[in-house]
């Protein structure tokens, strides 16, 4: 039908015909069938992209230690807690490990240990392989804001920040 159509005003000499016409019978100037444009009321909406940074805090046979002699006497050696503030930049962590109860001891890069004492409901032994949190921010790990995350699934916030020193 649409051939025929095409013919018949090709035969009544409107080869002259504009593609809107052409359009409006949805066939080329060639004849060939194809499917009319169709604007749609739409509306465009701001889009916002977020981007998260996973920090990890690796367990204890990979955690770095700046003091070689220190990493093998960590354990064997008493520790005097000291109050330090209520936040730790995120960048000087470099790793952690289960502590007595319910703490998390955090290696710093530089060598020293912090302890954090951890939430109610949380066990220390959760966080076996490491410690996960997401960036802040700020960069920085703060108590009763900030929460760690732990391989197994465990969510933990923090109640506070301890300075261990060895006595």
């Amino acid at each position: 039908m649409r051939i025929v159509f095409a013919i018949i005003l090709l035969a009544a000499g409107l080869t002259t015909v504009s593609q809107k016409a052409w359009a409006d019978f949805n066939v080329d100037m060639a004849g060939n069938p194809f499917a009319p444009f169709v604007r749609l009321n739409t509306e465009f909406g701001q889009v916002r992209v977020d981007q998260r940074i996973i920090i990890r805090l690796p367990s204890p046979a990979s955690a770095p230690v700046a003091v070689g002699a220190q990493r093998q006497s960590v354990a064997k050696l008493q520790y005097k807690e000291k109050k330090i503030g209520k936040c730790l930049w995120v960048d000087r962590l470099g790793g952690s490990r289960p502590g007595p109860d319910r703490t998390l001891d955090l290696l710093t890069r530089d060598g020293i240990l912090i302890r954090a004492y951890l939430g109610d409901g949380c066990l220390a032994r959760e966080f076996y392989a490491g410690a996960y949190m997401e960036r802040s921010f700020d960069g920085k790990l703060c108590v009763d804001r900030d929460v760690l995350h732990a391989r197994t699934g465990a969510k933990c916030e923090i109640d506070k920040f301890r300075l261990l020193i060895p006595r």
